[in-house]
């Protein structure tokens, strides 16, 4: 498993609300943990597995994106994150640069820090991404 960015700083809380895993959205709970990005940002796969799903992350706009990679393991959604030239079937491997961060803030404003958002499921379960990208950080 590979880091998805070279440099990993927790979004945490800004104005416009919590990244951490299990934040309140309302009714819901947030499913993923936000990391801090710059725009233009290269994304790296964190496994080797195949692209599953590029799709967008809301209904309402088609400005953000996310790429989904699984094996058989885990399965990994990337969002805010501009697949580079790679399409749905196609092979990865950890650390393969197949994306570049969005640029969110300017879009949804109020003090928003841009940041990517991982999602981790692992045997088909939702898991917090923070234990696991820690972990990672230790091996660097």
């Amino acid at each position: 498993m590979n880091l998805p960015l070279d440099k990993i700083i927790y979004r945490g809380e800004d104005p416009t609300g919590h990244g951490h895993f299990g934040a309140k959205r309302g009714k819901k709970k947030h499913k993923g943990l936000d990391i801090v990005t710059a725009p233009g940002e290269p994304v790296l796969s964190m496994i080797d597995g195949k692209i599953t799903k590029i799709g967008y992350c809301y209904s309402q706009t088609r400005k953000f994106r996310y790429i989904e990679v699984t094996n058989k393991e885990y399965r990994i959604r990337l969002l805010y994150a501009l697949p580079r030239s790679f399409k749905v079937g196609d092979e990865v491997c950890a650390g393969d640069y197949f994306g570049t961060a969005q640029d969110i803030a300017v879009y949804w404003g109020n003090g928003m820090l841009n940041h990517l958002h991982v999602e981790i499921y692992k045997n088909g379960l939702l898991v917090d991404p923070e234990p696991i990208i820690e972990l990672l950080k230790s091996k660097t």
